[in-house]
């Protein structure tokens, strides 16, 4: 599920995780450590990002980053567009290895890739200039859309990122862009509330109900410096290390970063650990192992990717979400009852060996059941005995939203 065509390079569930190195061509980016500014210092860095194993180089003209944490301003267009035409013609004369360019603007983009770039990495998805889309669309490039409400930074929670990249895709379908050559990207930072960006990468997985591949890029941002009291972000190597593990453990089928070499290594690790995605193909068949599912909303998303009908999706949304849950010190009598009534719904409850006959008066019991089987039976356990009132409102506790 969610396989993009960046060239030669496919990218997205069942490949590696692909790295994309930050190349900085403005002196008024956050981190100086990935600014190049000259053609020659520009190919040098090209040629050693290439050595330490990136899959793509993202050239970025003008910082992006928020201007009230880093005192930065957006550049002009003209700067913007000498300086990528620049570090494009540069780097195009010693080596043809794919690039992207970070640009908002549609002029830029276009210079860029008649110049020899490959893809376009914009971080307002296609909503800071309506002509973007239909440059992207015209030289049949891949591209990175962010997640934007209206400007990059402004979706703060994961129903937010993924309205605003359902939004990006959708004017992407309707300039006509290929399907195939694109990637999302959450928006990690852009001056949005540190917790923010933590629960954003907690919830990652859950973005997977777009069937996109997920570019994450966390290198050496404020949140990390937030999280671990560093203003310098020449210091927070480590943590920028310790969210590309977890992202890459939650999801992530690309990683954007400005070092390549530990970010590959710390990628490599990570993929070893997580649980791979399931994929099975039989001649003309193939089917995916799907565990991104966290709520109701999780299934109704992904039951309208494939056009399931409204009162298909109203049916069956509950029936997607499945709880396995463990109770403590429940009583015998309790215990026996909860297992009849998930019974009646096609649920169950796994209780210890002695309950059946009474031999033991508490217990713990793992219950499992859908939300719809377990929403079904609260009703019945509000009006019984046995202490099931009190359990009811904890089923409830535990299976609503957070």
């Amino acid at each position: 599920m969610g396989v993009a065509n960046f060239g030669n390079l496919k990218i997205g569930d069942g490949f590696p995780v692909r790295i994309f190195a930050a190349l900085n061509l403005s002196p008024e980016s956050f981190y100086k450590g990935s600014v190049r500014t000259t053609p020659k210092e520009i190919v040098e860095y090209t040629l050693k990002l290439i050595e330490e194993g990136a899959d793509y180089i993202d050239l970025g003209a003008v910082s992006t980053a928020p201007p009230k944490i880093y005192n930065t301003q957006f550049g002009s267009e003209e700067v913007e567009l000498r300086r990528v035409v620049e570090a494009v013609n540069a780097i195009r004369e010693v080596t043809d290895f794919p690039i992207s360019v970070d640009t908002q603007r549609a002029r830029v983009a276009e210079a860029a890739l008649n110049k020899g770039a490959n893809a376009v990495n914009d971080v307002s998805g296609f909503k800071t200039d309506p002509q973007l889309s239909k440059v992207v669309a015209e030289y049949d490039a891949p591209v990175i859309l962010m997640a934007a409400i209206e400007k990059p930074g402004d979706a703060q929670k994961i129903s937010e990122v993924r309205e605003s990249l359902k939004g990006s895709l959708q004017i992407s379908r309707d300039a006509g862009i290929d399907q195939m050559k694109i990637i999302i990207d959450p928006g990690i930072g852009f001056g949005k509330p540190y917790q923010s960006d933590l629960a954003l990468i907690r919830e990652l997985i859950r973005l997977k109900t777009l069937q996109k591949p997920i570019m994450v890029a966390v290198s050496r941002k404020s949140f990390i410096g937030q999280v671990l009291d560093l203003k310098n972000p020449e210091e927070r190597l480590t943590g920028s290390l310790a969210a590309t593990a977890i992202a890459v453990f939650n999801g992530a089928n690309a990683i954007r970063t400005h070092d390549v070499k530990q970010t590959k290594e710390t990628v490599k690790v990570a993929e070893a650990i997580t649980k791979a995605t399931k994929i099975a193909e039989r001649g003309a068949y193939n089917g995916i192992e799907i565990d991104f599912i966290r709520d109701s909303d999780d299934g109704e998303e992904i039951m309208k990717a494939i056009g399931v009908s409204g009162p298909g999706i109203q049916m069956m949304k509950e029936k997607t979400v499945n709880h396995n849950i463990l109770l403590s010190n429940v009583s015998t009598p309790a215990a026996l009852s909860l297992k009849q009534h998930m019974l009646s719904v096609g649920g169950d409850v796994a209780v210890p060996e002695g309950v059946i006959d009474f031999q033991i008066e508490r217990c713990p019991v793992l219950l499992t059941g859908t939300s719809k089987q377990i929403k079904k039976i609260i009703p019945k356990l509000k009006m019984n005995f046995f202490d099931l009132p009190e359990i009811a409102e904890i089923l409830l506790d535990l299976i609503k939203k957070p």
